[in-house]
């Protein structure tokens, strides 16, 4: 009987513990997102209110801003729940109960630690893909609904140079609603980027694996820079290069899901351009992920420390070290940025300290 109690005395404070957690890690997620989107909207109702919108515009823009904005506040929340779990469970001497019941009180942070892998599965989605799709709606909404421009897969992009595989191009249009480009110039390279071939047409247009030229002419640089011509009126040519690259000229990085970043820095690699800042970036939405796992833990610390929690200033602590995170993560990432420090190193290097100061503060806790 005995050995029965003990072993749902810790299952009943478990469930406890993490519907408390959940409780006010929720009601902090919503006040500060509340918060943030309205700060928000009311910085732009101006040009809201000047642009006409209806009430649907309206709360599409304001929903538009959800995911980022949990992003940017939910280990923020993470932490104030956890703090506010066991600092007010400490202030009612619920923890000090456990203590002389004989439990240890790091008994009851798994399932604390269960929801937290959950937290870290929902900021990974939310980094990888969720905010980078809201962004290029937000974006597109803006600029449509706002400034009353054509949607961008309606624009044209005009006279620009484009710099590809073995080629480099000169495009004079490039229509992205129905996939052509007109007065267009291609430089063709080898691999030692000589010069052997130049196609000029005035039109091309994609059609599923190919693009298909008219009205151009071939330039081909024989040995001894012998170059002979050949005109024609219509010619099938299969290239390296597809509408979406020349449509993502448009795209800013903060509007990439994780495999459109890899893609593109892969392929500012593969042209020989400098890829750092955009790897960084890339490596940073991973890493940023495993925040509120980082402020748990350091949550945990803060409020089990002593006995007698003053929840007050537990609760300033864990604010002002989140804040100090924060400044140094971002000093972290503009030297992996300047290539001061390797990426991976620039964006895990904060988490080492930061995590190995909460597990630190962790170990010092009473049981």
């Amino acid at each position: 009987m005995q050995d029965s109690t003990r072993y749902w005395r810790p299952k009943i404070l478990e469930a406890y513990v993490a519907r408390e957690f959940l409780k006010l890690t929720g009601l902090s997620l919503v006040t500060f997102v509340s918060l943030f989107v309205i700060v928000d909207f009311f910085e732009k109702i101006d040009r809201l209110v000047r642009a006409h919108l209806g009430l649907g515009d309206l709360l599409e823009y304001s929903l538009l801003k959800i995911p980022f904005a949990v992003g940017q506040v939910l280990p923020a929340a993470v932490l104030l729940g956890i703090m506010l779990t066991f600092g007010l469970m400490s202030r009612s001497q619920e923890t000090l109960a456990v203590r002389t019941s004989g439990l240890d009180i790091l008994q009851l942070v798994r399932p604390v630690m269960v929801l937290t892998g959950y937290v870290v599965a929902v900021m990974l989605a939310l980094n990888l893909f969720l905010i980078p799709w809201s962004q290029g709606r937000l974006n597109s909404f803006w600029q449509s609904e706002v400034d009353k421009k054509p949607p961008r897969n309606l624009h044209t992009m005009e006279h620009f140079w484009y710099k590809g595989d073995q080629a480099i191009y000169s495009i004079l249009i490039f229509r992205k609603d129905i996939q052509t480009m007109e007065g267009v110039k291609i430089y063709l390279f080898d691999r030692q980027f000589q010069l052997v071939q130049i196609i000029a047409a005035a039109r091309a247009h994609f059609q599923g694996t190919h693009w298909h030229f008219t009205q151009g002419q071939i330039q081909t640089l024989g040995a001894g820079g012998i170059l002979s011509g050949e005109k024609f009126q219509e010619r099938d040519i299969v290239l390296t290069e597809r509408p979406a690259d020349f449509a993502d000229l448009e795209k800013k990085v903060t509007e990439m899901d994780i495999t459109e970043l890899y893609r593109y820095v892969a392929r500012l690699e593969r042209d020989g351009y400098k890829s750092t800042p955009y790897r960084v970036d890339l490596y940073s939405r991973l890493s940023l992920s495993l925040t509120p796992l980082i402020m748990v833990i350091l949550g945990l610390a803060l409020a089990l420390r002593h006995n007698r929690a003053h929840l007050t200033s537990i609760v300033a602590l864990g604010m002002g070290l989140m804040f100090c995170y924060w400044l140094f993560f971002g000093f972290c990432a503009s030297f992996g940025q300047a290539g001061r420090l390797p990426p991976v190193l620039a964006v895990i290097f904060p988490h080492l300290v930061f995590g190995g100061l909460a597990l630190g503060l962790l170990r010092q806790v009473s049981r």
